[in-house]
Protein backbone atom coordinates (compact mmCIF):
# COMPACT_ATOMS: atom_id res chain seq x y z
CA UNK A 1 0.00 0.00 0.00
CA UNK A 2 1.21 3.46 -0.90
CA UNK A 3 1.07 6.35 1.52
CA UNK A 4 -0.43 9.72 0.71
CA UNK A 5 2.18 11.97 -0.90
CA UNK A 6 0.97 15.12 0.81
CA UNK A 7 -1.14 15.85 3.85
CA UNK A 8 -3.49 18.56 2.56
CA UNK A 9 -3.84 21.80 4.49
CA UNK A 10 -6.49 22.06 7.19
CA UNK A 11 -9.08 19.46 7.96
CA UNK A 12 -10.55 18.20 11.23
CA UNK A 13 -11.08 14.97 13.17
CA UNK A 14 -14.78 14.84 14.09
CA UNK A 15 -16.14 11.90 16.10
CA UNK A 16 -16.63 9.19 13.51
CA UNK A 17 -19.61 7.25 14.94
CA UNK A 18 -18.80 4.66 12.26
CA UNK A 19 -18.77 1.84 14.80
CA UNK A 20 -22.58 1.87 14.68
CA UNK A 21 -22.59 0.22 11.22
CA UNK A 22 -19.01 -0.53 10.12
CA UNK A 23 -19.35 -4.26 10.87
CA UNK A 24 -22.86 -4.59 9.45
CA UNK A 25 -23.04 -6.28 6.06
CA UNK A 26 -25.28 -4.84 3.37
CA UNK A 27 -28.82 -6.23 3.57
CA UNK A 28 -31.38 -5.99 0.74
CA UNK A 29 -34.66 -4.22 1.41
CA UNK A 30 -37.94 -5.96 0.77
CA UNK A 31 -40.01 -4.32 -1.96
CA UNK A 32 -42.01 -1.37 -0.57
CA UNK A 33 -45.64 -0.85 -1.57
CA UNK A 34 -44.77 2.40 -3.36
CA UNK A 35 -41.85 4.35 -4.79
CA UNK A 36 -41.66 8.14 -5.06
CA UNK A 37 -39.15 9.08 -7.74
CA UNK A 38 -38.12 12.76 -7.83
CA UNK A 39 -37.67 14.11 -11.35
CA UNK A 40 -34.56 16.02 -10.25
CA UNK A 41 -31.86 13.59 -9.18
CA UNK A 42 -29.01 15.29 -11.01
CA UNK A 43 -27.39 18.69 -11.44
CA UNK A 44 -29.57 19.86 -14.35
CA UNK A 45 -33.24 20.55 -15.01
CA UNK A 46 -35.90 18.05 -13.85
CA UNK A 47 -36.35 15.06 -16.15
CA UNK A 48 -39.43 14.90 -18.38
CA UNK A 49 -41.94 12.08 -17.66
CA UNK A 50 -42.64 9.66 -20.51
CA UNK A 51 -45.35 7.75 -18.62
CA UNK A 52 -48.87 8.62 -17.48
CA UNK A 53 -51.11 7.65 -14.58
CA UNK A 54 -52.37 4.10 -15.07
CA UNK A 55 -49.42 2.91 -17.13
CA UNK A 56 -47.91 -0.45 -16.19
CA UNK A 57 -44.12 -0.33 -16.00
CA UNK A 58 -41.49 -3.02 -15.76
CA UNK A 59 -38.39 -2.95 -13.62
CA UNK A 60 -35.60 -0.91 -15.26
CA UNK A 61 -38.05 0.72 -17.72
CA UNK A 62 -37.43 4.36 -18.69
CA UNK A 63 -40.04 6.58 -17.03
CA UNK A 64 -38.48 10.05 -17.50
CA UNK A 65 -36.01 11.33 -20.08
CA UNK A 66 -33.26 13.87 -19.69
CA UNK A 67 -34.12 17.52 -20.20
CA UNK A 68 -31.06 19.33 -21.48
CA UNK A 69 -27.50 19.53 -20.22
CA UNK A 70 -26.73 17.83 -16.89
CA UNK A 71 -30.25 16.33 -16.82
CA UNK A 72 -30.41 12.54 -16.66
CA UNK A 73 -33.02 9.85 -17.37
CA UNK A 74 -34.85 8.04 -14.59
CA UNK A 75 -35.89 4.38 -14.63
CA UNK A 76 -38.38 2.36 -12.64
CA UNK A 77 -36.51 0.41 -9.92
CA UNK A 78 -39.40 -2.03 -9.52
CA UNK A 79 -42.39 -3.13 -11.57
CA UNK A 80 -45.80 -1.67 -10.88
CA UNK A 81 -48.41 0.85 -11.97
CA UNK A 82 -47.94 4.61 -12.25
CA UNK A 83 -50.24 6.10 -9.60
CA UNK A 84 -49.24 9.77 -9.81
CA UNK A 85 -47.25 12.12 -12.02
CA UNK A 86 -46.66 15.78 -11.14
CA UNK A 87 -44.02 18.42 -11.77
CA UNK A 88 -41.77 17.03 -9.03
CA UNK A 89 -42.28 13.26 -8.75
CA UNK A 90 -43.46 10.06 -10.36
CA UNK A 91 -45.12 7.63 -7.95
CA UNK A 92 -45.26 3.90 -8.64
CA UNK A 93 -47.56 1.45 -6.87
CA UNK A 94 -45.22 -1.53 -6.70
CA UNK A 95 -46.17 -5.04 -7.77
CA UNK A 96 -44.91 -6.56 -4.52
CA UNK A 97 -45.61 -10.09 -5.80
CA UNK A 98 -43.25 -9.71 -8.76
CA UNK A 99 -41.23 -6.51 -8.28
CA UNK A 100 -38.30 -7.47 -10.53
CA UNK A 101 -40.29 -9.02 -13.33
CA UNK A 102 -37.73 -8.37 -16.07
CA UNK A 103 -34.49 -7.83 -14.19
CA UNK A 104 -31.79 -8.60 -16.73
CA UNK A 105 -28.67 -10.58 -15.85
CA UNK A 106 -27.42 -11.32 -19.33
CA UNK A 107 -23.84 -10.24 -19.82
CA UNK A 108 -23.03 -8.37 -22.99
CA UNK A 109 -19.77 -7.90 -24.85
CA UNK A 110 -18.45 -4.36 -25.06
CA UNK A 111 -15.09 -5.08 -26.67
CA UNK A 112 -16.14 -3.47 -29.94
CA UNK A 113 -17.64 -0.31 -28.45
CA UNK A 114 -15.90 3.02 -28.89
CA UNK A 115 -15.21 5.32 -25.96
CA UNK A 116 -18.05 7.63 -27.00
CA UNK A 117 -20.47 4.69 -27.27
CA UNK A 118 -19.56 3.54 -23.77
CA UNK A 119 -20.10 7.05 -22.40
CA UNK A 120 -23.48 7.18 -24.13
CA UNK A 121 -24.48 3.91 -22.44
CA UNK A 122 -23.48 5.38 -19.06
CA UNK A 123 -25.70 8.38 -19.84
CA UNK A 124 -28.62 6.19 -20.91
CA UNK A 125 -28.31 4.32 -17.60
CA UNK A 126 -28.90 7.58 -15.71
CA UNK A 127 -25.69 7.29 -13.67
CA UNK A 128 -24.72 10.25 -11.51
CA UNK A 129 -21.99 10.72 -8.92
CA UNK A 130 -23.09 8.66 -5.94
CA UNK A 131 -20.93 10.40 -3.38
CA UNK A 132 -23.66 13.02 -2.98
CA UNK A 133 -23.08 15.66 -5.67
CA UNK A 134 -25.20 13.82 -8.30
CA UNK A 135 -23.22 15.37 -11.17
CA UNK A 136 -23.87 13.34 -14.37
CA UNK A 137 -21.11 10.77 -14.73
CA UNK A 138 -21.26 10.85 -18.53
CA UNK A 139 -20.47 14.58 -18.60
CA UNK A 140 -17.50 14.00 -16.32
CA UNK A 141 -16.24 11.13 -18.48
CA UNK A 142 -16.55 13.24 -21.64
CA UNK A 143 -13.82 15.46 -20.25
CA UNK A 144 -11.43 12.65 -21.14
CA UNK A 145 -12.30 13.22 -24.81
CA UNK A 146 -10.92 16.77 -24.60
CA UNK A 147 -8.23 16.53 -21.89
CA UNK A 148 -5.23 14.23 -21.57
CA UNK A 149 -6.07 12.08 -18.53
CA UNK A 150 -3.16 10.07 -17.18
CA UNK A 151 -4.49 9.28 -13.70
CA UNK A 152 -7.76 7.82 -12.46
CA UNK A 153 -8.54 8.05 -8.74
CA UNK A 154 -11.23 5.90 -7.16
CA UNK A 155 -12.58 7.64 -4.08
CA UNK A 156 -13.04 5.23 -1.18
CA UNK A 157 -12.12 7.67 1.55
CA UNK A 158 -15.66 8.08 2.97
CA UNK A 159 -14.59 10.76 5.44
CA UNK A 160 -18.07 11.81 6.64
CA UNK A 161 -18.95 10.61 10.16
CA UNK A 162 -21.53 7.79 10.49
CA UNK A 163 -21.33 6.71 6.82
CA UNK A 164 -19.94 3.22 6.12
CA UNK A 165 -21.71 2.22 2.88
CA UNK A 166 -18.59 2.64 0.71
CA UNK A 167 -16.51 0.76 3.28
CA UNK A 168 -18.89 -2.19 3.05
CA UNK A 169 -18.95 -2.03 -0.76
CA UNK A 170 -15.17 -2.32 -0.88
CA UNK A 171 -15.26 -5.30 1.48
CA UNK A 172 -18.19 -7.09 -0.15
CA UNK A 173 -18.26 -6.04 -3.81
CA UNK A 174 -14.64 -5.33 -4.63
CA UNK A 175 -14.75 -7.45 -7.80
CA UNK A 176 -17.53 -5.26 -9.23
CA UNK A 177 -15.60 -2.12 -8.30
CA UNK A 178 -12.64 -3.55 -10.23
CA UNK A 179 -14.90 -4.28 -13.19
CA UNK A 180 -16.02 -0.65 -13.21
CA UNK A 181 -12.42 0.53 -12.96
CA UNK A 182 -11.43 -1.47 -16.04
CA UNK A 183 -14.25 0.15 -18.02
CA UNK A 184 -13.18 3.56 -16.72
CA UNK A 185 -9.63 2.88 -17.91
CA UNK A 186 -10.93 2.04 -21.38
CA UNK A 187 -12.94 5.26 -21.49
CA UNK A 188 -10.41 7.68 -20.00
CA UNK A 189 -7.21 6.02 -21.32
CA UNK A 190 -5.66 6.62 -17.90
CA UNK A 191 -2.49 4.58 -17.46
CA UNK A 192 -2.38 4.87 -13.65
CA UNK A 193 -5.13 4.04 -11.18
CA UNK A 194 -5.10 4.83 -7.47
CA UNK A 195 -7.75 3.71 -5.00
CA UNK A 196 -7.75 6.17 -2.12
CA UNK A 197 -8.93 4.73 1.21
CA UNK A 198 -8.61 6.27 4.66
CA UNK A 199 -6.37 4.27 6.96
CA UNK A 200 -9.19 3.78 9.48
CA UNK A 201 -10.67 1.17 7.10
CA UNK A 202 -8.13 -1.68 7.29
CA UNK A 203 -10.54 -4.39 6.07
CA UNK A 204 -11.43 -2.39 2.96
CA UNK A 205 -7.74 -1.67 2.30
CA UNK A 206 -6.88 -5.36 2.59
CA UNK A 207 -9.74 -6.38 0.29
CA UNK A 208 -8.85 -3.90 -2.45
CA UNK A 209 -5.10 -4.57 -2.17
CA UNK A 210 -5.72 -8.26 -2.75
CA UNK A 211 -7.63 -7.45 -5.94
CA UNK A 212 -5.01 -4.97 -7.16
CA UNK A 213 -2.24 -7.58 -7.11
CA UNK A 214 -3.42 -9.00 -10.42
CA UNK A 215 -3.67 -5.56 -12.06
CA UNK A 216 -0.97 -3.44 -13.68
CA UNK A 217 -0.49 0.20 -12.63
CA UNK A 218 -3.23 -0.03 -10.02
CA UNK A 219 -2.49 0.64 -6.35
CA UNK A 220 -4.23 1.38 -3.08
CA UNK A 221 -3.23 4.62 -1.36
CA UNK A 222 -3.68 4.87 2.40
CA UNK A 223 -5.02 8.30 3.31
CA UNK A 224 -4.95 10.03 6.70
CA UNK A 225 -8.30 9.80 8.50
CA UNK A 226 -9.02 13.47 8.06
CA UNK A 227 -12.19 15.29 7.11
CA UNK A 228 -12.78 16.39 4.27
CA UNK A 229 -10.30 13.99 2.67
CA UNK A 230 -13.05 12.79 0.29
CA UNK A 231 -13.28 16.20 -1.35
CA UNK A 232 -11.97 15.96 -4.89
CA UNK A 233 -9.26 18.63 -4.72
CA UNK A 234 -7.94 17.37 -1.38
CA UNK A 235 -7.95 13.78 -2.61
CA UNK A 236 -6.05 14.65 -5.78
CA UNK A 237 -3.43 16.57 -3.84
CA UNK A 238 -2.98 13.79 -1.28
CA UNK A 239 -2.69 11.02 -3.89
CA UNK A 240 -0.74 12.73 -6.69
CA UNK A 241 0.76 15.85 -5.15
CA UNK A 242 -0.95 17.95 -7.84
CA UNK A 243 -3.01 21.00 -6.94
CA UNK A 244 -6.12 21.93 -8.93
CA UNK A 245 -5.98 25.72 -9.49
CA UNK A 246 -8.92 27.89 -8.44
CA UNK A 247 -11.63 27.85 -11.09
CA UNK A 248 -10.14 24.83 -12.87
CA UNK A 249 -11.24 21.21 -13.20
CA UNK A 250 -9.44 18.08 -12.11
CA UNK A 251 -9.08 17.25 -15.81
CA UNK A 252 -6.88 20.34 -16.17
CA UNK A 253 -4.22 18.51 -14.13
CA UNK A 254 -4.77 15.19 -15.92
CA UNK A 255 -6.93 13.48 -13.26
CA UNK A 256 -10.47 12.12 -13.08
CA UNK A 257 -12.06 11.00 -9.80
CA UNK A 258 -14.94 8.53 -9.39
CA UNK A 259 -16.63 7.19 -6.27
CA UNK A 260 -16.53 3.44 -5.55
CA UNK A 261 -20.32 3.15 -5.74
CA UNK A 262 -20.31 4.98 -9.07
CA UNK A 263 -17.73 2.49 -10.35
CA UNK A 264 -20.12 -0.35 -9.54
CA UNK A 265 -22.97 1.44 -11.32
CA UNK A 266 -20.77 1.82 -14.42
CA UNK A 267 -19.91 -1.87 -14.31
CA UNK A 268 -23.59 -2.82 -14.03
CA UNK A 269 -24.53 -0.57 -16.93
CA UNK A 270 -21.80 -1.62 -19.34
CA UNK A 271 -21.66 -5.30 -18.43
CA UNK A 272 -25.34 -6.07 -17.95
CA UNK A 273 -27.21 -3.06 -19.35
CA UNK A 274 -28.74 -2.18 -15.99
CA UNK A 275 -29.69 1.42 -15.25
CA UNK A 276 -29.03 3.02 -11.87
CA UNK A 277 -32.10 2.10 -9.82
CA UNK A 278 -30.71 0.81 -6.50
CA UNK A 279 -27.94 1.89 -4.16
CA UNK A 280 -26.35 1.05 -0.80
CA UNK A 281 -27.29 3.46 2.00
CA UNK A 282 -26.15 3.74 5.61
CA UNK A 283 -29.04 4.06 8.07
CA UNK A 284 -27.60 5.28 11.36
CA UNK A 285 -28.02 7.42 14.45
CA UNK A 286 -29.09 6.69 18.01
CA UNK A 287 -32.77 7.16 17.20
CA UNK A 288 -32.95 4.06 14.95
CA UNK A 289 -33.31 0.63 16.53
CA UNK A 290 -30.90 -1.28 14.27
CA UNK A 291 -28.35 0.89 12.43
CA UNK A 292 -27.67 -0.83 9.11
CA UNK A 293 -26.21 -0.72 5.63
CA UNK A 294 -29.00 -1.47 3.18
CA UNK A 295 -29.47 -2.00 -0.55
CA UNK A 296 -32.59 0.04 -1.31
CA UNK A 297 -34.41 0.97 -4.50
CA UNK A 298 -34.23 4.62 -5.42
CA UNK A 299 -37.51 6.28 -4.42
CA UNK A 300 -38.15 4.12 -1.37
CA UNK A 301 -39.60 6.23 1.48
CA UNK A 302 -37.27 6.65 4.45
CA UNK A 303 -40.05 5.57 6.82
CA UNK A 304 -40.27 2.16 5.13
CA UNK A 305 -36.50 1.68 5.20
CA UNK A 306 -36.43 2.54 8.91
CA UNK A 307 -39.30 0.12 9.55
CA UNK A 308 -37.23 -2.68 8.03
CA UNK A 309 -34.33 -1.63 10.29
CA UNK A 310 -36.33 -2.29 13.43
CA UNK A 311 -38.13 1.07 13.59
CA UNK A 312 -37.33 4.01 15.84
CA UNK A 313 -36.15 3.88 19.44
CA UNK A 314 -37.15 7.51 19.92
CA UNK A 315 -38.37 10.46 17.94
CA UNK A 316 -35.37 11.83 16.03
CA UNK A 317 -34.41 15.41 16.81
CA UNK A 318 -33.03 15.74 13.28
CA UNK A 319 -33.15 13.68 10.09
CA UNK A 320 -30.21 14.16 7.75
CA UNK A 321 -29.77 12.93 4.18
CA UNK A 322 -26.06 12.22 3.72
CA UNK A 323 -23.43 12.83 6.37
CA UNK A 324 -23.73 15.20 9.33
CA UNK A 325 -21.15 17.65 7.95
CA UNK A 326 -22.40 18.27 4.41
CA UNK A 327 -25.74 16.49 4.45
CA UNK A 328 -29.17 18.10 4.17
CA UNK A 329 -31.60 18.18 7.09
CA UNK A 330 -35.20 17.29 6.28
CA UNK A 331 -38.42 17.20 8.29
CA UNK A 332 -40.40 14.56 6.40
CA UNK A 333 -39.57 10.98 7.35
CA UNK A 334 -41.71 9.81 4.42
CA UNK A 335 -39.41 11.53 1.91
CA UNK A 336 -37.76 9.19 -0.65
CA UNK A 337 -34.10 8.35 -1.04
CA UNK A 338 -32.45 9.36 -4.31
CA UNK A 339 -29.49 8.32 -6.45
CA UNK A 340 -27.27 10.59 -4.38
CA UNK A 341 -28.42 9.50 -0.91
CA UNK A 342 -25.41 7.87 0.73
CA UNK A 343 -26.91 7.89 4.22
CA UNK A 344 -29.96 8.64 6.32
CA UNK A 345 -29.16 9.75 9.85
CA UNK A 346 -31.80 9.78 12.56
CA UNK A 347 -30.13 11.76 15.32
CA UNK A 348 -31.15 12.33 18.93
CA UNK A 349 -30.71 15.57 20.88
CA UNK A 350 -27.58 14.15 22.49
CA UNK A 351 -25.97 13.76 19.06
CA UNK A 352 -26.58 17.36 18.04
CA UNK A 353 -24.36 20.30 18.89
CA UNK A 354 -26.30 22.89 20.84
CA UNK A 355 -24.07 25.92 21.24
CA UNK A 356 -25.28 29.51 21.14
CA UNK A 357 -23.52 31.82 18.71
CA UNK A 358 -21.46 34.68 20.12
CA UNK A 359 -19.05 37.28 18.80
CA UNK A 360 -15.92 36.19 16.92
CA UNK A 361 -12.89 36.10 19.21
CA UNK A 362 -10.49 36.00 16.22
CA UNK A 363 -8.76 32.89 17.50
CA UNK A 364 -7.90 31.79 13.96
CA UNK A 365 -8.99 28.18 14.38
CA UNK A 366 -11.20 28.43 11.30
CA UNK A 367 -8.17 29.41 9.22
CA UNK A 368 -6.21 26.41 10.41
CA UNK A 369 -9.14 24.06 9.70
CA UNK A 370 -10.03 25.33 6.21
CA UNK A 371 -8.89 22.78 3.60
CA UNK A 372 -8.89 25.48 0.91
CA UNK A 373 -6.53 27.81 2.86
CA UNK A 374 -9.18 30.54 3.04
CA UNK A 375 -9.72 33.06 5.86
CA UNK A 376 -13.28 32.36 7.04
CA UNK A 377 -13.29 34.97 9.80
CA UNK A 378 -12.53 37.75 7.30
CA UNK A 379 -14.91 36.46 4.65
CA UNK A 380 -17.83 36.27 7.05
CA UNK A 381 -17.12 39.83 8.20
CA UNK A 382 -17.50 41.03 4.59
CA UNK A 383 -20.65 38.98 4.04
CA UNK A 384 -22.27 40.45 7.15
CA UNK A 385 -22.11 43.90 5.53
CA UNK A 386 -23.18 42.58 2.09
CA UNK A 387 -19.74 43.20 0.60
CA UNK A 388 -20.03 40.31 -1.83
CA UNK A 389 -17.39 41.62 -4.21
CA UNK A 390 -14.75 41.63 -1.50
CA UNK A 391 -15.84 38.19 -0.29
CA UNK A 392 -15.46 36.89 -3.85
CA UNK A 393 -11.96 38.38 -4.05
CA UNK A 394 -11.13 36.55 -0.82
CA UNK A 395 -12.19 33.22 -2.37
CA UNK A 396 -15.70 32.52 -1.10
CA UNK A 397 -16.51 30.74 -4.38
CA UNK A 398 -13.71 28.25 -3.62
CA UNK A 399 -15.36 27.28 -0.33
CA UNK A 400 -16.32 23.60 -0.22
CA UNK A 401 -19.09 24.18 2.35
CA UNK A 402 -17.50 21.30 4.24
CA UNK A 403 -18.28 22.79 7.65
CA UNK A 404 -14.78 22.37 9.08
CA UNK A 405 -14.56 26.04 10.09
CA UNK A 406 -17.93 25.98 11.85
CA UNK A 407 -17.00 22.75 13.62
CA UNK A 408 -13.95 24.27 15.30
CA UNK A 409 -15.39 27.75 15.93
CA UNK A 410 -15.55 28.37 19.72
CA UNK A 411 -18.05 31.18 19.12
CA UNK A 412 -20.40 28.75 17.31
CA UNK A 413 -20.82 31.17 14.39
CA UNK A 414 -22.78 29.44 11.58
CA UNK A 415 -19.99 30.02 9.09
CA UNK A 416 -21.11 27.39 6.60
CA UNK A 417 -24.56 28.97 6.30
CA UNK A 418 -22.98 32.37 5.69
CA UNK A 419 -20.74 31.01 2.96
CA UNK A 420 -23.54 29.04 1.31
CA UNK A 421 -25.63 32.22 1.19
CA UNK A 422 -22.64 34.27 0.05
CA UNK A 423 -21.88 31.91 -2.83
CA UNK A 424 -25.48 32.09 -3.98
CA UNK A 425 -25.45 35.90 -3.87
CA UNK A 426 -22.14 36.14 -5.74
CA UNK A 427 -23.51 33.77 -8.39
CA UNK A 428 -26.64 35.93 -8.75
CA UNK A 429 -24.52 39.07 -9.13
CA UNK A 430 -22.30 37.44 -11.74
CA UNK A 431 -25.29 36.18 -13.69
CA UNK A 432 -26.83 39.66 -13.57
CA UNK A 433 -23.57 41.20 -14.78
CA UNK A 434 -23.35 38.67 -17.59
CA UNK A 435 -26.95 39.42 -18.56
CA UNK A 436 -26.27 43.16 -18.52
CA UNK A 437 -23.13 42.67 -20.60
CA UNK A 438 -25.01 40.56 -23.15
CA UNK A 439 -27.78 43.16 -23.28
CA UNK A 440 -25.24 45.95 -23.92
CA UNK A 441 -23.53 43.92 -26.62
CA UNK A 442 -26.86 43.07 -28.25
CA UNK A 443 -27.95 46.73 -28.10
CA UNK A 444 -24.68 47.89 -29.64
CA UNK A 445 -24.93 45.24 -32.36
CA UNK A 446 -28.54 46.25 -33.07
CA UNK A 447 -27.61 49.93 -33.25
CA UNK A 448 -24.73 49.16 -35.58
CA UNK A 449 -26.97 47.02 -37.75
CA UNK A 450 -29.66 49.69 -37.95
CA UNK A 451 -27.10 52.36 -38.86
CA UNK A 452 -25.63 50.09 -41.52
CA UNK A 453 -29.06 49.26 -42.93
CA UNK A 454 -29.99 52.98 -42.96
CA UNK A 455 -26.77 53.81 -44.80
CA UNK A 456 -27.39 51.01 -47.29
CA UNK A 457 -30.94 52.28 -47.90
CA UNK A 458 -29.68 55.82 -48.50
CA UNK A 459 -27.04 54.55 -50.88
CA UNK A 460 -29.58 52.43 -52.73
CA UNK A 461 -31.99 55.39 -52.90
CA UNK A 462 -29.29 57.66 -54.29
CA UNK A 463 -28.24 55.06 -56.86
CA UNK A 464 -31.84 54.61 -57.97
CA UNK A 465 -32.34 58.37 -58.33
CA UNK A 466 -29.17 58.62 -60.37
CA UNK A 467 -30.37 56.02 -62.87
CA UNK A 468 -33.67 57.87 -63.34
CA UNK A 469 -32.18 61.44 -63.91
CA UNK A 470 -31.02 61.94 -67.61
CA UNK A 471 -27.68 63.60 -68.13
CA UNK A 472 -27.45 67.16 -69.61
CA UNK A 473 -25.55 65.87 -72.64
CA UNK A 474 -28.25 63.34 -73.41
CA UNK A 475 -30.95 66.02 -73.13
CA UNK A 476 -29.04 68.42 -75.44
CA UNK A 477 -28.49 65.71 -78.06
CA UNK A 478 -32.16 64.90 -78.03
CA UNK A 479 -33.03 68.61 -78.64
CA UNK A 480 -30.62 68.93 -81.57
CA UNK A 481 -32.02 65.82 -83.24
CA UNK A 482 -35.53 67.22 -82.94
CA UNK A 483 -34.46 70.49 -84.58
Amino acid sequence: MLKARIRPHGGIHPDSHKQLTSQNQVIPMQAPWRLILPLKQHAGAPALPVVAVGDTVKADQLIAKGNGRFSMPIHAPLAGVISAVDQNNITIKVDVQNPRNNAGNTARANNTLSREEMINLVEEAGIVGMGGAMFPTSDKLRLSMHYLIDTLIINGSECEPYLTCDDRLMQEQGDRIMGGIRYLQQITLADKVFIGIEENKPEAIAAMEALCKAEENMQVVGLPALYPMGSEKQLIEAVTGRQVPSGKLSADVGVLVQNVATSIAIFEALRFGRPLTHRVITISGDAVEVPSNVMAPVGMPISEIVAQCGGLKSTPARIVLGGPMMGRAITDIHAPVTKGTSGVLLLTEDELPNPKASACVRCGRCIGACPMSLTPLDMVAELKVDNFGKAAEMGVMDCLLCGSCAYVCPAAIPLTQYFDWGKQEVSKIRLSEQKTSRTCLNSAARRERMEREAAEKEAAKAAKAATRRPSRRSSASATEESA
